[in-house]
């Protein structure tokens, strides 16, 4: 009896153990990578592209390949839609040089949600993208909140 009742603990420490395991890898993938301009990768997007909120609160699309290395934009289509407290805010991008730069700016503060839609080609099924934009500093890796790469 004795020898079951151990068999079971230990079958039952080793389940524990793996599911751990398999969450705490599924948790280190879903973490942020750091960015070379300090804005926040988007998932799904081949080449990988970084959305940047520039001073003049206009944002800036760069390309990235699975090196972290600057490519240039070639068919790739983004629209962002900013939730703001003022209501939705629907941004266009043009082609300058080898990245996408909105058209308009962002809404005055921080704290709303948005939507970028990347298409890779004009053909493309797009691909939303939601997170929250906020514009404060992050006290730990020292980023801008929306691009920060801490496990929180």
């Amino acid at each position: 009896m004795k020898t079951n009742l151990r068999i079971l603990t230990f079958a039952l420490s080793l389940c524990a153990s793996l599911a751990f395991t398999a969450f705490a890898a599924d948790k280190q993938d879903n973490k942020h990578k750091a960015t070379p301009k300090g804005g926040r990768l988007l998932d799904k997007t081949k080449p990988r592209a970084e959305f940047v909120v520039e001073k003049d609160r206009g944002v800036t699309i760069n390309f990235y390949d699975e090196k972290m290395k600057p490519v240039a934009a070639t068919t790739q289509t983004v629209t962002v839609i900013a939730d703001a407290k003022g209501g939705k805010v629907k941004m266009e991008f043009d082609k300058q040089g080898d990245i996408l730069v909105s058209r308009t700016k962002l809404p005055e503060g921080d704290g709303y949600g948005v939507v970028v839609q990347f298409k890779q080609t004009a053909e493309a099924k797009p691909v939303n993208l939601r997170f929250k934009l906020d514009m404060y500093i992050c006290g730990e890796c020292q980023r801008v909140e929306y691009g920060c790469i801490c496990d929180h």
